[in-house]
């Protein structure tokens, strides 16, 4: 074939077996730069196929828009005994059967880490899939031809055409550049021709360009824990993301295999779409019930025991329009599911006596508030739905629950259990390399032992300022190697390390490896199991399986996210009210406790903060002396102020100096003084930006949620410009100057950097509030408590038990007769005495049979 037919085939060629970082160890760009890379080759379509799951194809389908190009879905399967297959997705079907294979393996392979698939496996998965056979030479079909194993190559094909059809199977044609690798192409190309099996080329990319081959073999022998050269090592830089022009040149005397990709790209390109639709989870509900209808039920009588008594709070009339606005909003988006699935773990944890609470943006909601989901009061804290869920937004957003960190484990596999029809699981994580991450995976690469491992590595800095930093060779470590600390360090050898200090700066920000999320579980819906809606596999801890998506993935492709999470000052609650409960002989519940008590409050502006949740570190306790907090609104700030953003900003200051009356409130215009009113004058929740833009624009709440989330986000700055004249054009139908609400947007947008959501503040506050009651109304309740609950908060057991001994209370050793295995309270309440598993040596046995 003449080059300039090979040239006119070329012009629509797709990369259809692309491995990416998360291929985790056989493959290095991310999917961004991949998508990037082909459109910049002129390319129409690209196919991601990441080895044994689907991880990076929701950021891929997202970078695919972006740039112009279709995607195409696929992964490469290995199997057992050995070589791999290359599956697409020609639509959705193909996607659900991907999602479905990906699971049945990797669930049943033996070893987690190095999953296989059975061949029938692969048979019984077929539907909506096309089928290559795998890279030359290590491919499924090249592998037993290249080995002398026609018959069964003969076998296997024939069993791959009966399941994907003539239409539907490929024998992949690849030249990795490596010594015989053109004679190798051939044989497979001969086995096919003799076959009638149509072929297909493709380029095994694992990589952008040749010199990012060096990254990809260290890679490969970090996945295998060893050093160079790892298993299956080619040594080549030819498996890279290659123009068209040159695949082309590459395939001359193989037009058919060209033909071909552009004939599978047409078939299955864009034909897999994940964004645009909320799966909601599955809701137990009575028979002949809707969600809805037991969600309306469940929030109006929880609205009645919350509001039940006259004590200056809300009217009913105002409770009951904003539930019928919330559930309205609710079901317009289908999300009443997801609060009955919320409500039924949160019944699970209060069945069984494990304390939980709620936090984050959920706690705006009335509706929570009436379930039991979230404590702060909505009306009081001046909460704002819309902040949480309104019609216009379209991610899912969730709701976070806290329990107990020692029996957290009990509601979510009880939880697991009752969604075992439809599927659950845990989100993923995924972990990139910090710089000195990258130089332990870079030194074991080249043979350096593990001591020398550990002092190449000592110091280096995991993380700069600027996290988008880039290090490019030697000239990108010119920042890490003048830190004080990597002062006399042996990098500083530049020519003896070169070749490591190159590597270790190519590998920086690069994917390692997947994790599990500390509590984030998603759920199957009516329709579809989860395995059907994203890959599935073991998370390490038996019984608890992981998908493939980390959370932002799962808010791309619309699966909400519910979060179980531990907090150990849960548990340090629970222990002190039933050490408080045995002593006094009357029930003490943390949860339950007297409202704006003044001793509480009288303890805290003391600045005598230990062991208190989030008011217990240095710069908390100073806080609490300058603010000087008198009742629940100013811990709601107090805690919301000491963030990064507000510290540089300078916020603390004005805000302390107003609330002492130290200083005037002001406002920039009178129309934002109901707003700021709480704050004095100050912009301290993201709350306050909806309320500041229904002020003084006249945006809805909703338009001023929106309005906050595009400032949130990296946007250019045309399209800063677009929000800016939109809200003064509003401003000025409101009857305010161009220059007064240019000041407002100004000030807005300066804000959304650092601004913390003051229902997430509220619901810390609760949790602050009752640890600081605990403390001043039972100190050896508390303190014991918090002893028993190590690891956790700022300061070590040491310096817990200095602080109980330095408020009065005496600190009494072990002692095998009056010692339980926990510290204990004596003396009605004036000593601590420590527990028997504090005692250095003595095993649970030992301790269990004293």
């Amino acid at each position: 074939m003449s080059a300039p037919y090979a040239e006119g085939f070329a012009q629509g060629f797709a990369h259809l077996h692309t491995r990416s970082g998360f291929s985790y160890g056989y493959g290095v760009a991310t999917p961004e730069e991949l998508a990037e890379g082909a459109a910049g080759m002129g390319m129409r379509a690209m196919a991601l196929t990441d080895r044994d799951g689907l991880y990076g194809i929701p950021r891929f389908l997202e970078a695919a828009g972006k740039f112009g190009i279709s995607p195409i879905v696929g992964a490469e399967v290995g199997i057992r005994g050995g070589g791999h297959l290359v599956l697409l997705a020609g639509g959705m079907e193909g996607y659900r059967s991907l999602c479905r294979l990906v699971t049945a393996y990797r669930c049943s392979s033996e070893d987690r880490r190095r999953p296989s698939c059975s061949l029938a496996t692969v048979l019984d998965h077929a539907g909506g899939l096309v089928c290559l056979t795998g890279a030359v030479p290590f491919g499924l079909l090249p592998r037993l031809i290249l080995s002398g194993q026609g018959a069964r190559a003969a076998e296997v094909a024939g069993l791959l055409r009966e399941a994907f059809g003539r239409d539907g199977l490929f024998v992949e044609l690849t030249d990795d550049g490596t010594a015989g690798s053109r004679r190798r192409l051939a044989r497979v190309a001969a086995f096919a021709g003799e076959r009638a099996l149509p072929t297909l080329a493709t380029n095994e990319a694992a990589y952008l360009k040749p010199e990012d081959h060096r990254l990809h073999e260290v890679l490969v022998s970090a996945s295998h824990l060893g050093p160079l050269p790892g298993p299956e090592y080619r040594s080549t830089d030819q498996l890279y993301l290659k123009p068209s022009g040159k695949m082309g040149r590459l395939f001359t005397d193989h037009p058919e295999a060209l033909a071909n990709v552009a004939a599978v790209a047409e078939r299955c390109a864009g034909t897999v779409e994940l964004s645009g639709k909320v799966h909601m989870p599955s809701a137990r509900v009575p028979p002949g019930a809707s969600a809805e209808g037991v969600l309306r039920r469940m929030t109006f009588a929880g609205a009645r025991k919350r509001y039940g008594r006259e004590d200056g709070g809300p009217t009913p009339g105002e409770v009951a329009a904003r539930l019928k606005r919330e559930l309205g909003c609710i079901n317009f988006l289908g999300f009443a599911p997801y609060f009955l699935v919320a409500c039924e773990a949160r019944e699970i944890a209060q069945e069984r006596g494990i304390p939980v609470t709620g936090r984050g943006s959920a706690a705006n909601s009335l509706v929570s508030y009436c379930l039991g989901l979230t404590q702060p009061e909505p009306f009081g804290n001046r909460l704002l739905f819309e902040r949480f869920m309104h019609e216009g937004r379209k991610d899912p957003p969730d709701i976070d629950l806290d329990f107990c960190s020692l029996r957290r484990d009990e509601v979510r596999f009880e939880v697991i259990r009752r969604s075992e029809q439809n599927g659950a699981a845990e989100a993923a994580t995924v972990q990139t390399m910090s710089l000195r991450g990258a130089v332990r995976v870079a030194a074991r690469a080249l043979g350096h032992p593990p001591r020398e491992i550990d002092v190449l590595s000592r110091h280096v800095p995991t993380r700069f300022s600027d996290r988008n930093r880039v290090y490019m060779g030697l000239s990108g470590w010119e920042e890490a190697l003048a830190e004080p600390a990597m002062r006399g360090h042996p990098l500083q050898d530049t020519k003896k390390y070169r070749l490591l200090l190159e590597i270790s700066a190519g590998l920086l920000g690069r994917i390692r490896e997947a994790g599990t999320h500390s509590g984030g579980m998603v759920f199957g819906t009516a329709e579809h199991h989860l395995s059907e809606l994203v890959p599935l596999e073991p998370s390490g801890t038996e019984g608890l399986l992981r998908c493939q998506y980390d959370k932002d993935d799962l808010e791309r492709v619309g699966i909400p996210k519910l979060d179980l999470l531990g907090l150990r000052m849960h548990t340090a609650l629970r222990r002190a009210g039933e050490l408080a409960s045995k002593r006094t002989g009357k029930k003490v519940d943390p949860y339950d406790l007297p409202a704006e008590d003044g001793e509480t409050y009288g303890l805290i502006r003391t600045g005598d903060n230990t062991g208190m949740f989030q008011l217990e570190s240095p710069g908390q306790m100073n806080l609490s002396r300058r603010l000087k907090p008198r009742r629940f609104t100013d811990l709601v700030a107090q805690i919301s102020l000491f963030r990064p953003g507000p510290v540089r900003g300078d916020l603390i200051t004005p805000f302390v100096r107003r609330k002492n009356g130290e200083e005037p409130l002001s406002a920039v215009l009178p129309q934002l003084e109901e707003a700021l009113r709480l704050t004095y004058g100050v912009l301290v929740y993201q709350e306050q930006v909806l309320a500041v833009a229904n002020a003084v624009a006249g945006f809805t709440l909703a338009e001023g949620d929106l309005l906050r989330r595009a400032m949130t986000k990296s946007r250019g700055p045309g399209a800063m410009r677009d929000l800016r004249r939109e809200f003064l054009r509003r401003a000025r139908t409101n009857g305010i100057s161009a220059e007064k609400a240019g000041e407002v947007f100004s000030w807005m947008e300066g804000f959304s950097i650092y601004g913390f959501s003051a229902a997430h503040a509220a619901s810390f506050a609760e949790l602050s509030y009752a640890s600081a009651y605990m403390r001043r109304h039972y100190p050896a309740e508390f303190f014991a408590a918090l002893l028993d609950s190590q690891p956790m908060g700022f300061y070590s057991p040491r310096l817990l038990l200095n602080e109980a001994r330095r408020i009065g209370l005496r600190v009494l050793p072990p002692d095998i007769h009056l010692s339980g295995k926990d510290f204990t309270v004596e003396r009605d309440g004036a000593a601590l005495r420590g527990g028997l598993r504090y005692c250095k040596g003595l095993s649970e046995r030992a301790i269990s049979s004293i």
